[in-house]
């Protein structure tokens, strides 16, 4: 998202341009891992429970057939220990996605899992339950905005690395709907704008590609939300800023194939599963901390701007909010963290409202808000914010004018803003700004408007604080990474004070899962050349195109054929000798008639076939 910062406005041009039909340079991305077949995405994790979690894998296979395979949890890489294992059925309605929510496992231990399907093993996950009650520490790593094409995930490699962490909170723009932008890296797909069902699915399937986030998934489950980008711009209820009814199609049509999307390839469990639009809901992590995931995008958002004194105006809603309500009220647990989108502190000096996008922009909502925080006098409550691609920490005033910055008082709870992964913010360093921001709005404490990077959540029974951390570049892969500061709130209190030094994990790690999937495949599989794979064909039913992805291991030759039931052959493609890379091919098909085909792709050695229908 574009953002106003203090008394400047920092250009940054986001133009949409069309990338050439090309390959991805394998200087630019990692081809695709033709080892991982079928499972080429990875494997996922999400929303743990003392005693549960969600699995996820996507398999891709070579029809439009489905496929049954298993999955089993382990204690151990070798499976010798296994707890739990099951079937599945991957199937065209779900993009051949796979969620499992698997129970009856124990509190606050580490587990692997994979899944088994087409004769192959996926790689080996790991993940880790909430825990039930007597642990001294958790830590959470928070992230926000990743536009592919800006740069590469350098900071998802970072806490990678770390193994010092219970869950990533993902707090949204975990894709960009955007054709895209001058390019630091190509191979975002599909070029265009993300619109329909189709599209989403695709974009989904690109970033999942990327090798540094599909190993942070394979190491830590996810807990997310989706923000703006998951949809269009600068969302809300009934709309977007980039978004245009009558050119784009119906707002709502493209809402739910946004969201759709988005439970589709991410390892969530929806609350409701009969209401797909609600995300918000709890995680228990045992006397330690309850973590409240909101949405402030698409359930209940009034539109941006207008009259923030409105009382009809919402950014979560009633009904979301007297869930949040009683979900405080009743908290027992020591920490009480809100997981949120966009901005919930103060930035309007001088009663300026610089970003109408955030809470500032729903003022009266924001005070019930605070008025549920102190009139049942709870502590504790820490907000976690991604959104405006910097890097913030500060006091929540109930009132700026009452507050006082030196002892903490009048201050509601605190809030930590990470920057983003990839996204746009102030190309330069902006130190003065940060002064002046500070100096005008003393409750804000830390600012960064520049670096790139994430943060880190360490709850401990006698403070909780919040470490900001920055890598050097985006602009090409890196190693490094450096820590920046960090800000503290103490037990039963209301305000952060600055830290002498970065918080340290003090548990035993745990061991990684393994990079490589387990060896045991069928002589079938092994014997197998995979110098091509289908990895997908959009829309599917068609109207009168199908766009094909496929990747192609070495120089090939390629041809397409669509093939009625009978044999004969309607339409040929003909791509001449392309080099090693993942391509998009868009097929023009009109004038037939409703009813099903054969996508035949062939190689220089292979021949795939998928089912396509017309509608």
């Amino acid at each position: 998202m574009n953002k106003l910062f203090i008394f400047i406005i920092v250009s940054l041009s986001f133009h949409l341009v069309s990338f050439a039909d090309s390959p991805i340079d394998i200087t630019e991305r990692s081809m695709v891992d033709t080892s991982l077949v079928p499972f080429y995405h990875g494997v996922a994790s999400g929303d743990p429970t003392p005693n549960s979690v969600i699995l996820w894998t996507r398999v891709t296979p070579e029809t439009n057939d489905n496929v049954n395979g298993t999955w089993r949890v382990a204690l151990d890489t070798n499976f010798t220990s296994i707890v739990q294992s099951g079937t599945f059925l991957a199937d065209s309605t779900k993009d051949y996605c796979v969620k499992i929510d698997v129970n009856g496992l124990q509190p606050n231990t580490w587990y692997f899992y994979e899944f088994t399907a087409l004769g192959r093993n996926s790689l080996i996950g790991r993940t880790k339950t909430a825990p039930v009650s007597g642990t001294n520490q958790l830590r959470f790593a928070f992230v926000s905005c990743a536009n592919y094409p800006n740069g590469y995930f350098n900071v998802y490699n970072r806490i990678r690395e770390r193994n010092d962490i219970d869950a990533v909170l993902h707090l949204g723009d975990y894709i960009y709907e955007y054709a895209g932008i001058p390019a630091t890296r190509n191979g975002q797909q599909p070029l265009h704008e993300i619109i329909k069902l189709a599209d989403y699915r695709q974009r989904y399937s690109s970033y999942r590609l990327d090798p540094a986030l599909m190993k942070l998934h394979q190491q830590f489950p996810f807990i997310t939300v989706w923000d703006d980008h998951e949809t269009a711009n600068n969302s809300y209820s009934d709309g977007a800023d980039n978004h245009t009814p009558g050119v784009e199609g119906l707002w709502s049509a493209r809402k739910s194939a946004g969201q759709q999307a988005n439970d589709e390839w991410l390892p969530t469990r929806l609350p409701e599963v009969s209401n797909p639009n609600r995300i918000w809901r709890k995680l228990s992590f045992g006397n330690m901390a309850d973590i409240f995931m909101l949405d402030t995008r698409l359930y209940d958002r009034s539109l941006q701007g207008g009259n923030t004194n409105d009382s009809s105006r919402h950014i979560i809603g009633n009904e979301q909010m007297q869930w949040l309500k009683t979900e405080l009220i009743n908290s027992t647990a020591k920490w009480k963290i809100i997981g949120q989108q966009v901005m919930m502190g103060n930035l309007t000096p001088f009663g300026i409202m610089l970003n109408n996008d955030q809470w500032d922009g729903y003022s009266v909502e924001r005070k019930k808000l605070y008025d549920i925080i102190l009139n049942n006098n709870l502590k504790n409550v820490i907000v976690l914010t991604g959104d405006i691609h910097t890097a913030w920490a500060m006091d929540l005033p109930y009132n700026t004018s009452t507050y006082n910055p030196s002892t903490g008082a009048g201050s509601v709870g605190v809030e930590f803003v990470c920057t983003s992964v990839t996204s746009s913010s102030s190309p330069i360093p902006l130190d003065p700004i940060y002064n002046l921001v500070t100096s005008l709005l003393p409750h804000i404490k830390y600012v960064d408007l520049h670096k790139k990077g994430y943060g880190i959540l360490d709850l401990q029974n006698n403070a909780a604080q919040g470490d900001f951390y920055s890598v050097p570049t985006i602009t090409q892969l890196n190693p490094n990474q450096a820590y920046e500061t960090g800000y503290f709130t103490l037990d039963n209190t209301r305000w952060l004070k600055k830290a002498s030094s970065k918080t340290i994990k003090t548990d035993a790690l745990h061991y990684f899962a393994p990079e490589n999937p387990r060896d045991e495949l069928t002589t079938a599989i092994k014997n197998k050349s995979t110098n091509l794979i289908l990895l997908s064909a959009y829309p599917n039913p068609f109207i009168d195109r199908v766009t094909i992805q496929f990747n192609v291991a070495t120089s090939e030759k390629i041809e397409v054929n669509l093939v009625d039931l009978s044999g004969k052959i309607l339409k040929q493609e003909f791509f001449g000798h392309l080099t090693k890379g993942l391509y998009n091919k868009t097929i023009h098909l009109d004038g037939l008639a409703s009813g099903a085909y054969n996508l035949v792709v062939r190689s220089n050695n292979e021949i795939i076939e998928r089912t396509i229908v017309k509608f």
